[in-house]
């Protein structure tokens, strides 16, 4: 048997993409505007999932 290890952030991850492949369905959008939309929400994902910089605290 095949197993992923998904974590939260990855599940949230798929349904943002989910979701975003629905509106792209629902509304007739254009194939790049799905793409950009793609590249914005993984885009949003991993700069949420930076460290902070500890040069920048005070």
């Amino acid at each position: 048997m095949f197993y992923l290890k998904i974590g939260t952030k990855d599940a949230v991850l798929m349904i943002a993409i989910f979701i975003g492949l629905v509106l792209t369905v629902v509304y007739h959008w254009s194939p790049i505007e799905l793409i950009v939309t793609e590249l914005a929400i993984v885009l949003a994902f991993f700069a949420g999932l930076l460290k902070p910089d500890k040069r920048l605290k005070k």
